[in-house]
Formats: structure tokens, C-alpha cells, sequence
């Protein structure tokens, strides 16, 4: 946990540097006096004065700020001086509060055009699948749109709306961007090709796209942690799991059938070398009833496309923009009746999430770590871009607009007027923020 809180105020911080360096570079070249540039809020921890500007780090690490001159709503006075922010021409201003998020554009395409030219590999299972229907460890309504559609446990998916899917990874991602669109599949059954058309049922708690299905994933024994119940039991790595509690076990959602009722023992057969050997599991469960075996089972690899400094960063470029579109997307389901507790986070839960794919990543791998870490960072901000464009008071994009509406005016704002929106402003932060925070710890403590 400790470890994950720590990359998760690094990331965060990443992404706060990234976004408020962008807008003092932009202050400096415009002519525009920055007082403070701090990483993290509150009481300062260090800090140093250079060229007019104190640069600090404060106490709280969730956020930052690039604090310029006379953006103080009190001091209308300073917002006349030469260097004010206010007193700026209004494309100045413009152009200063934009900067902040096309720098977290920059940073995610930059950063993804270089993880493409280095390469990577893809941990995942692959297309086969596993209906949801078939078993009574996930809870649907009704039944779940694969099912309905005819799909059966063993069919392959091979691709979807003619774009090749090659992975459990590529399914996922296609059919939680498409909730209530029709996708067309193609699946192999038993060396035959078929088409079928479904919708993807829209998840109210995530806001996803799903159809009811589990990857089909080999019982093979891949990393086996020492004292765990596995261990304990004689497996080891390598070794196939072939049945449980006197059922087949075909792929691992037969062996977490078995584990649905939480026994306090199971018996099970694997093989090893050619011999199958019994043995019994002695188990035990965490606070969300699943099994701690300490195992993890094999999943495939996959080798990212090999390609040079001009493909990857057409790549970087590409896969910004589809984040972008599938982020405008998950605003708009926010408003279908989406779960907003669970679907929108604040910063402690996205320190948290951060963090969680952090370590997630290095416990595969330190390339695999660092991939997954910076992949996600990317991802994040995207959506950083987007939210803080969006014309709100208080957000990049409600100075953008209040500026916009100053150069079609031809005529200044009166300082009263800009202490007003200022208040505002500040007031709507407090809010959101206060908001959101409530919202995490609530889901921290699983309410």
C-alpha cells in the first residue's frame, strides 16, 4: 500500500508539473508576471526565489498552482500594473490558460510516441472467450448481450467491425468504448467463420460498454507465491490444473466456479510432467469474498508493432486522439444514468489508481512497470485536457471563455467584475473539490 501511494503522488504530480509548466512558460513569454510556481498546495515546504518568481513545494502533493501576478481578486490595484495577468491583452490571456492543458497534450503524445519507437509487450489472454451465462459468479438483469446473440464459451472473436481483434485486451477495449452502439463480430467455431451483430449493455457503475463475457484463460500455474495456500498444496509453477472439487476444469473460470461458495477446502487434480497428482487447498478469503490462493495463472505475451521515430509518433498521435474521443464519449454517458460515485473520481482515488497500475505493472516486469505507469499517466492527461477545457468557472476553459468574450467586446472587464468571476470561481473549486473527496472516501470505505 505504501509503495502504491508513493507512485501514485508521483504520477499525479507528473501530470500537475506538466499542466502548470505550461502555463508559465507561457506567462514568461508573454510578458506576464509569475509570483509562485508550486507543486502540491498549502503550507511550503521548500522553495527558492529566481528572476521575480518564488518556486516551491508545498505540503499538499494533490495538485499545484502557477500563481501570476494579480490574480488576486483583493488586489485590484495590481491588476492595473504592468505584468498583471488582467492587465494582459485579452489573447494573451487566452493563450496563457490554454497552454496548461495542451501541455498535458504534449506530455501524453511525446511520451506515447516514445514507448511506441522502444517497444513493448501486451500481457493478456487471448480471443477465446467464456459466456457469463454459463456460470453464476457475475450477476446480469437479463441475459447478457452475448448470450443473447448466440455466442458460445470456445468461440474465438476474430474481429469486430472488420478491425482484426487479436487479444482479450482488444475486445475489451472496443466493446466498453461502444456501450448501446451495434458491433458486428466475427467469430471462429470450430474452423468455421460466422458473423453475429450485438449492442453492448451499458454498465451504470462504470459507465462501460459490456456483452458477458470472460476470457478463456489456461489453469497453468505461472507464478506461485511461497506460504500461500497454492504453495502450501504442492503446486508449482507450470503445473495444469485439470480439476476441482470433482468437476473438469477446462479454463480458470471452472476453478473460480468452485471457489464461488467460499469451501473452506478443495480438492483438486493438475498434472505435471505427464502425472496427474491430487492434492487439497486450504483457503482463505478477503473482505470482497475472494479466494487468496496466491497464484497466478499464464498469460499470453504480445510484441508491440515494431516501428521508427516518424510511425511512432503518428502512433502517440493516434492513440491521444482516440483517448480523446472515448473520453468526450464518457462525458456524455454521465449524463444516461451512470453511477457519478463510481464513475467519477477525484484526486485521492486517482493517487490511488495511479499507483495501483504502477505496481500492478512491475510485479510482471520493470519495462512492463514502466509502460504501464506512463500509458496510464497519458491517459489521465487527456482527460486532464479535456475537464479543464471545459467551460466551467473556476476550470482553463471558463477564464478561456470569459476572455473570448472580452476581445469580442473590444472593451476590458471592470476589476469589480473580475473579482466577482474570481470569488465564483474559487467558490465552484471548493465545491467540486470538497465533492469529489467525500465521493473517494466513500469509496474507500466501500460505501
Amino acid at each position: 500500500m505504501i509503495v502504491t501511494i508513493i507512485f501514485g503522488v508521483v504520477g499525479f504530480g507528473i501530470m500537475v508539473f506538466v499542466h502548470e509548466l505550461g502555463h508559465f512558460i507561457a506567462a514568461k513569454r508573454l510578458g506576464i508576471g509569475v509570483e509562485v510556481f508550486s507543486l502540491g498546495w498549502g503550507k511550503k515546504i521548500v522553495g527558492f526565489d529566481y528572476k521575480g518568481t518564488n518556486y516551491r513545494i508545498s505540503m499538499l502533493p494533490f495538485g499545484g498552482y502557477c500563481r501570476m501576478k494579480g490574480e488576486d481578486p483583493y488586489s485590484l490595484q495590481e491588476q492595473r500594473e504592468d505584468g498583471s495577468f488582467f492587465a494582459a491583452r485579452p489573447w494573451k490571456r487566452v493563450v496563457t490558460s490554454a497552454a496548461g492543458p495542451m501541455a498535458n497534450v504534449l506530455f501524453a503524445v511525446l511520451v506515447l510516441a516514445l514507448i511506441w519507437w522502444t517497444g513493448f509487450d501486451v500481457h493478456t489472454d487471448g480471443n477465446r472467450i467464456v459466456l457469463v451465462s454459463d456460470y453464476s459468479l457475475d450477476g446480469f438483469s437479463e441475459l447478457p448481450p452475448a448470450t443473447q446473440a448466440g455466442l458460445k464459451s470456445g468461440d474465438r472473436i476474430i474481429a469486430i467491425d472488420a478491425q482484426p481483434v487479436n487479444h482479450f485486451q482488444d475486445l475489451l477495449k472496443t466493446v466498453a468504448t461502444a456501450p448501446n452502439e451495434q458491433l458486428v463480430l466475427t467469430i471462429l467455431r470450430e474452423d468455421r467463420q460466422l458473423q453475429i451483430a450485438l449492442t453492448p449493455q451499458l454498465d451504470l457503475d462504470t459507465g462501460a460498454g459490456r456483452i458477458g463475457v470472460y476470457a478463456w484463460r489456461n489453469p497453468i500455474a505461472d507464478k506461485v507465491d511461497s506460504g500461500g495456500s497454492a504453495a502450501l498444496a504442492g503446486l508449482q509453477r507450470g503445473d495444469l490444473i485439470v480439476a476441482a472439487g470433482g468437476q473438469p476444469v477446462r479454463h480458470t473460470i471452472d476453478l473460480y466456479q468452485q471457489l464461488g461458495d467460499r469451501p473452506e477446502t478443495l480438492e483438486i487434480r493438475y498434472r505435471r510432467d505427464g502425472t496427474e497428482i491430487n492434492t487439497t487447498l486450504v483457503l482463505d478469503y478477503d473482505e470482497q469474498g475472494i479466494a487468496k490462493l496466491g497464484l497466478n495463472f499464464a498469460v499470453d505475451v504480445y510484441p508491440s508493432q515494431r516501428v521508427g521515430p516518424i510511425g511512432a509518433l503518428r502512433k502517440g498521435i493516434e492513440e491521444s486522439w482516440d483517448t480523446f474521443l472515448i473520453t468526450v464519449k464518457g462525458i456524455g454517458l454521465l449524463f444516461q444514468g451512470v453511477n457519478l460515485r463510481n464513475a467519477v473520481a477525484g484526486p485521492l482515488r486517482i493517487t490511488y489508481y495511479v499507483g495501483s497500475v504502477a505496481t500492478s505493472g512491475f510485479s510482471i516486469g520493470f519495462a512492463e512497470g514502466i509502460v504501464s505507469y506512463f500509458r496510464f499517466l497519458c491517459l489521465l492527461s487527456i482527460v486532464l485536457f479535456i475537464i479543464n477545457l471545459l467551460p466551467i468557472p473556476g476550470l482553463d476553459g471558463g477564464q478561456i471563455l470569459v476572455f473570448t468574450l472580452e476581445i469580442l467586446r473590444r472593451k476590458p472587464l471592470q476589476p469589480k467584475v473580475i473579482a466577482r468571476i474570481q470569488m465564483i470561481s474559487f467558490s465552484f473549486i471548493i465545491l467540486i473539490a470538497v465533492a469529489v473527496t467525500f465521493s473517494d472516501i466513500l469509496f474507500f470505505m466501500g460505501r
